[in-house]
């Protein structure tokens, strides 16, 4: 058998080492991967989500009442959350709820929207952000243009992929006139649907977008 020199052990040491270093390499990025993952254990629906999160677009016609409008969508959701019995059910008591004033791709829904395939947020994504909802709050001039008589319409926000066929929405947006807000309509129906719970007063007619064929 052939004896191996200093040197060449010491060579076959060292690329061991480059070995057990890319394995472990490898193993890291397999644990941080960007990839999300659909969940439906409760209502969040992205598995990375630790908490319910909504964020507020606003009417730039409406800047002057920004604080004013943040403060009534958090009054909504924390009315809510203290009349809803499915609150703990949807998983959302685990944490916090965060309002937050700004939303992903940022761009006011334009044009006349219809409850039926409206779509307004990013659409499409791999990874979803970190919001269940988006509220987009309208000044009457641009809620003529967009709601026509409507006082809410929902919408899809972000969907993701379940299989080659299918998609899931994982996010929802309600488009809302501002004086929407604080109503006991948009608190008891229109808000609870934005997060996928049920409604405490159904209304008059209600289309369900969970998913896309």
């Amino acid at each position: 058998m052939k004896a191996f020199s200093r040197r060449e052990m010491a060579h076959v040491a060292v690329m061991l080492g480059v070995l057990v270093a890319g394995i472990r390499c490898a193993g890291e990025e397999d644990l941080h991967t960007d990839e999300a993952h659909l969940t439906f254990q409760g209502g969040l629906l992205v598995e990375e989500r630790r908490s319910l999160q909504v964020c507020v677009e606003l009417d730039p016609a409406l800047e002057a009442r920004s604080e004013e409008l943040l403060a009534a969508v958090k009054a909504d959701l924390s009315a809510l959350e203290k009349s809803h019995p499915d609150w703990e059910k949807a998983r959302y008591a685990q944490a916090p709820a965060r309002v937050q004033r700004g939303c992903p791709g940022a761009v006011m829904p334009a044009g006349r929207m219809e409850h039926k395939g409206a779509m307004a947020g990013p659409g499409m994504l791999s990874r979803p952000s970190p919001f269940r909802t988006y509220v987009y709050v309208l000044g009457e001039a641009k809620a003529q243009e967009v709601l026509g008589a409507e006082p809410v319409v929902r919408a899809r926000a972000e969907l993701m992929r379940e299989d080659e066929h299918t998609a899931v929405e994982v996010s929802t947006a309600l488009v809302i006139r501002a004086s929407t807000l604080g109503t006991d309509s948009f608190r008891e129906t229109w808000l609870p649907t934005g997060m996928g719970l049920k409604p405490l007063r159904e209304p008059a007619s209600l289309p369900s977008v969970d998913s896309v064929k």
